[in-house]
């Protein structure tokens, strides 16, 4: 079993571990280049990859896909906020995807000073919850979720006219993703991760606590479902649902992220290996193929293969 790299805060979406075993056809032995080349010095250069990687999948999609715990201001009513005749509940857009939960509401006439209201817990809710992430018995593979809340009658009218209300929303977007910082054992209901970011986030409209994620190790993944989490956002402890089966090393991925996403940054990683000028092989001829060379790609391809994937995860607005 390869030992994955302790990569400490912000991990990569892939780690060296998984860039390298991917099937990219990439000969990562000659990054960097030279004769005496250590194995530290090879798997420093391979992370140097996967977060310019990351970095490129991120910027693709006009927003971080990482789980971030974000506070954001809009005024209302007007194109991003809008009020239900029927109800009389307001509608947010925000701006970044998926919500996975509200910390907290507060709304002000939209003048000076701010005169904030705290709109009370269970009076706002996401209006369309990640279905494939709550309580699931494997994290979902695809793009999933939506970037508006609800929240309840009352608080924004438009008694002040358009725009008359300020609102600060904060709130947890994105795929909780992570490290860990110490090694795992058999039989453990804990994680000590670099990022507890999302791993608790409540559904209120689902009615479940936590996120289901995945422990990538080499002969022994795993699904672990999270329960609570001792922080917020940063480094901590996860709780799970249940107890390990597998010893997993510092330094291992444990993230909901969506498979397609992941595979996106590999070929991010292995499009900046050939610019690098790594050597690559292409898969033998098969009959009724169109030969050794017809389906090799250079890193123009494999980029536009990348953005291909991402697209369902961008963000428009």
């Amino acid at each position: 079993m390869t030992v994955p790299l302790p990569v400490g805060p912000l991990t990569p979406y892939v780690t060296p571990g998984i860039l390298v075993n991917a099937p990219t056809g990439i000969s990562w032995s000659t990054i960097p280049p030279g004769r005496t080349v250590t194995d530290a010095e090879r798997t420093a250069a391979q992370l140097d990859i996967c977060m310019r990687a990351t970095a490129q999948a991120d910027s693709y999609c006009n927003q971080v896909l990482r789980a971030t715990l974000d506070t954001e201001f809009q005024s209302g009513p007007d194109f991003r906020i809008t009020i239900q005749n029927n109800t009389g509940n307001a509608r947010m857009i925000l701006q970044r995807w998926p919500i996975l939960s509200i910390a907290s509401v507060q709304v002000s006439p939209n003048t000076f000073p701010r005169q904030w209201t705290t709109v009370p817990a269970g009076m706002y809710d996401v209006e369309h919850p990640v279905v494939g992430l709550y309580g699931t018995a494997a994290a979902s593979a695809a793009g999933e979720g939506g970037q508006s809340i609800l929240i309840a009658s009352g608080f924004i009218n438009w008694c002040l006219g358009r725009n008359g209300f300020w609102v600060k929303v904060q709130y947890v977007n994105g795929w909780p993703h992570c490290s860990l910082t110490q090694a795992a054992n058999p039989g453990d209901t804990q994680l000590h991760v670099d990022d507890c970011t999302g791993w608790g986030a409540v559904s209120e409209s689902l009615g479940i606590t936590g996120v289901t994620g995945v422990v990538y190790d080499e002969g022994a993944q795993e699904v672990a479902q999270a329960t609570t989490t001792s922080v917020v956002s940063g480094p901590g402890t996860v709780t799970l649902s249940a107890a390990l089966t597998y010893a997993h090393a510092a330094g291992t991925l444990y993230t909901s992220m969506p498979q397609s996403i992941m595979w996106a940054v590999t070929l991010f990683g292995a499009s900046q290996a050939l610019t690098r000028g790594a050597t690559a092989t292409t898969v033998q001829a098969i009959p009724g193929g169109g030969g050794s060379t017809a389906g090799a790609k250079g890193p123009v391809d494999l980029a536009s293969e990348a953005e291909l994937l991402l697209d369902p995860f961008r963000r428009t607005i």
